[in-house]
């Protein structure tokens, strides 16, 4: 009996022929321009919650050389560059900071009229309310 799986993602160039060295029969396409940069976001996030899920070290380095990957990927079909990322990461980096601090914002609050909270009330998904 043959068996039939949905799959549905962008996948790496090379997997196609690997896996029909294992005996498969794959369905694949090539994706337009818009879908193709449409898929790559969807694969971000794909990856980034493998990451999210690694348990061990060397599963976390697999999880974020995929991340990385994808990123340049992206980024390329974007037309941005490798220097225009890290530039930017930079100036932000000198404005936010980093991580380093280990710092976890459990709430914020502010005076509804403030533009602080006008931020939070346009994401209600992102930053649901609390009762005070």
């Amino acid at each position: 009996m043959t068996l039939r799986f949905k799959v549905d993602k962008l996948i790496r160039d090379n997997l196609p022929a690997m896996m029909q060295a294992q005996g498969l029969t794959v369905f694949t396409r090539r994706l337009d321009e818009a879908e193709f940069v449409a898929r790559l976001k969807d694969k971000l996030v794909e990856e980034a919650a493998e990451a999210k899920m690694a348990t061990s070290r060397a599963d976390l380095i697999d999880e974020l050389a995929d991340l990385g990957e994808v990123m340049l990927a992206l980024a390329a079909a974007a037309g941005v560059t490798q220097q225009e990322i890290e530039v930017r990461r930079l100036a932000k980096h000198a404005e936010r900071g980093g991580f380093d601090g280990r710092i976890h914002n459990a709430a914020v609050e502010g005076d509804e009229a403030s533009a602080g909270v006008a931020y939070y009330l346009a994401r209600p998904t992102q930053y649901p309310r609390e009762e005070t």
